[in-house]
């Protein structure tokens, strides 16, 4: 792919689809900046500097920083699991109003694609696939791995069955 002019004949349907939902997550940023800013606008919201000093700097700054750096986390883990697996939708952010006006991701999903295909050997290779992309990221929450122990149990039934049929 090339990233400078964005040309996309040369890449795979979840490529394409992964750089699809970052330009929706874009799109949603660029909305909901414009949404705080008709907030702002009106008369009874304050800016957090005209609230003068009565807060403390470094508490703010502390507050800021696990705001800004639970967003980083969030939006890598969630298109971690995007980019390996194949989505059957954009990633979905749930976000908070930090202290500083700014919207922040607070928690997020992506939907992967759990249907099992009827070809055994492309069922085997999609649920491989799918606990790959549930499991990737390093912080693994009980959603995922739920997915995975479910795509090892389909994967197990499925061997079963192969085996069932070869008698």
């Amino acid at each position: 792919m090339d990233v400078i002019t964005e040309n996309y004949n040369n890449i795979s349907i979840t490529q394409l689809e992964h750089k699809l939902s970052q330009k929706f997550a874009e799109l949603r940023k660029i909305e909901q900046k414009e949404s705080i800013e008709g907030i702002k606008q009106k008369d009874y919201f304050e800016e957090p500097n005209s609230i003068g000093k009565n807060y403390d700097e470094q508490d703010f700054q502390r507050v800021l920083n696990k705001f800004k750096q639970s967003d980083i986390n969030i939006r890598s883990h969630e298109q971690i699991h995007a980019s390996i697996g194949h989505t059957t939708a954009p990633i979905s952010y749930t976000y908070q109003e930090g202290p500083d006006g700014k919207m922040y991701a607070i928690g997020g999903h992506v939907r992967l694609d759990t249907s099992i295909p009827n070809d055994p050997k492309a069922a085997e290779f999609k649920l491989d696939q799918l606990k790959r992309a549930s499991t990737a990221p390093s912080d693994v929450s009980g959603a995922d791995m739920n997915i995975a122990t479910q795509a090892n149990l389909n994967k197990i039934l499925l061997n079963i069955q192969g085996g069932n049929d070869a008698s």
